[in-house]
């Protein structure tokens, strides 16, 4: 009970006082943050912030996509870090007849939604090619229980409908205590659900662009994995840990040949990935 008391305490003593996405109004279209709250708090690197919340770090806006701390916000595309670059400050509704690149944060009704990949006329909603900000990570989750069809199929089950697959949300709950460790691994189920996405023909418009932006995510999910292995020596890919199953590491192997056939090796874009994961690396000294 003491120790509960405690938590609390150093929770919401710690908690940052930022605008937040999520308790703006909903019946707004496009979302001009610059002008609803033009002097965001910074961010400081002992305040915990949860998804929504917006700061400002070095001259940028940045959005925290999931519990987050002690990680400064970087200029980069990937959000495995914890937090979303707006390189612009308006969030704009999203509209049909639109491409949005990976990466790109829009209002659809009263939510906010994250780019997994380069798309068209696909409205936001759960399992898309969208996710939902708020599903990407849960401060007190209520893990699902376990259930009989866990393993029996590619995409498992996803009971709390949150776009992460019971077995493995529960796996990254129950191994790590390391909130650096569970908000990478959790942030990057996204990129690894997108591998059996394609196994199964749900990316009808598969193409060189979309096919490098998933070899750059993994290339980065690498990377970051390493730069974690320097504190955490026995943390592992969380591409083991996903493809859990001999028919789930099969798929695994089939859509990756499917994306290389699309893409002939390149030196120059094979490397050249964005390979920052500085932000990680500060976080877990």
């Amino acid at each position: 009970m003491i120790k509960l008391i405690l938590f609390a305490c150093i929770f919401f003593c710690s908690q940052a006082f930022t605008a937040n996405i999520f308790q703006l109004s909903p019946q707004a279209t496009s979302i001009d943050l610059a002008n609803i709250e033009p002097n965001h708090q910074p961010w400081n690197a002992s305040s915990i912030y949860l998804a929504g919340d917006i700061v400002t770090h070095n001259n940028s806006l940045f959005i925290a996509a999931f519990w987050v701390k002690g990680i400064e916000p970087i200029e980069n595309q990937p959000y495995w870090d914890g937090w979303i670059w707006l390189q612009n400050t308006v969030i704009e509704k999203w509209q049909a007849n639109k491409i949005y690149q990976g990466g790109s944060l829009v209002k659809h009704g009263t939510d906010y939604y994250f780019a997994r990949y380069w798309n068209e006329n696909n409205q936001p909603k759960a399992h898309s090619s969208w996710q939902r900000i708020k599903d990407l990570f849960y401060l007190s989750p209520d893990l699902p229980p376990e259930h009989l069809d866990d393993f029996k199929t590619l995409d498992g089950v996803d009971q709390n409908d949150n776009g992460i697959r019971d077995d493995y949300e529960r796996y990254v709950y129950e191994k790590f205590d390391s909130p650096q460790l569970i908000t990478f691994s959790l942030s990057a189920a996204s990129t690894l659900q997108l591998v059996i996405d394609i196994e199964q023909g749900r990316i009808p418009n598969l193409d060189i662009n979309i096919g490098k932006q998933i070899i750059l995510d993994f290339i980065n999910i690498s990377m970051c994995t390493r730069q974690l292995q320097s504190n955490h020596p026995t943390f592992r890919n969380p591409k083991l840990m996903y493809f859990n199953t001999i028919d789930r590491a099969y798929a695994n192997r089939k859509a990756q040949n499917k994306i290389d056939n699309l893409i002939p090796w390149d030196d120059d874009f094979h490397y050249g990935a964005d390979k920052n994961c500085l932000a990680l690396q500060g976080a877990i000294k």
